[in-house]
């Protein structure tokens, strides 16, 4: 007679079966998940997995929640455009603040920046941003240098343009916010607003285009810093997984 398995196992069996097999690395993976989201009640991302953040009674998540999509509008204002944006991020502030203040690899994160060169000087720190836009068949490149000013406990960066160029006007600030829902932390609130004026404006509905390219800016700046906070958070909960497993 084959000798039974303990019975604190749940899936006691004396075969080897696939299907067991299967259950038990599930359970693993479940219990990823929970030490994951205990860690960081932001964060309940598990190997193989796309659940983010609605909590149970006992603090593990018992549904799934995701990001939602960039919001963004553009106003014609007296002496210059008014964009805002906003998105909801399954991403610890925290993350997504670090990643929007690394400027150095912003090139590596956003689609719309091809270059940045940072300068730090004692009252402030220069920002030199070479990006390029894209709007049907037309695209451009533009530069602007930029004097930034980040507050780490609010997590908030403004910015104010210090050389006018291809644009004459171009100051606004970011800010992010713990998004919670139900006194439940669910990630990121980011907000952005801006006010630009580029130094040419064509007349009539040529200058419609002018507003596409700004929302589209914005729009695709939100939506590089909700993959690649995902990207990180997903970095985070893997290290959890093996650490367990």
């Amino acid at each position: 007679m084959g000798r039974n398995r303990p019975s604190s196992d749940p899936f006691a069996s004396n075969r080897r079966s696939p299907t067991l097999q299967r259950r038990r690395r599930e359970q693993r993976v479940d219990d990823a998940n929970v030490v994951a989201f205990r860690s960081n009640p932001f964060v309940a991302t598990t190997k193989g997995a796309s659940c983010r953040v609605l909590g149970g009674s006992d603090g593990v998540p018992t549904d799934c929640d995701g990001s939602g999509p960039a919001e963004v509008s553009v106003q014609r204002k007296a002496g210059h455009f008014e964009v805002n944006g906003n998105m909801s991020m399954a991403v610890h502030p925290d993350v997504t603040y670090g990643i929007l203040v690394d400027f150095e690899n912003n090139p590596k994160i956003f689609k719309t920046v091809s270059k940045v060169e940072v300068e730090h000087r004692k009252d402030a720190k220069m920002v030199t941003q070479h990006a390029h836009w894209n709007l049907m068949f037309w695209s451009g490149t533009f530069d602007m240098k930029m004097r930034v000013k980040e507050d780490r406990s609010k997590r908030a960066v403004s910015f104010n343009l210090d050389e006018p160029g291809f644009l004459k006007v171009f100051n606004g600030y970011w800010g992010i916010e713990p998004w919670i829902v139900e006194g439940k932390p669910m990630g990121s609130k980011v907000v952005v607003k801006q006010e630009v004026l580029p130094s040419l404006v064509p007349p009539g509905p040529l200058g419609a285009c002018v507003s596409k390219i700004m929302g589209g800016q914005v729009k695709a700046v939100l939506e590089d810093l909700l993959a690649e906070g995902e990207k990180v958070s997903q970095r985070a909960a893997d290290t959890n997984y093996k650490e367990l497993v």
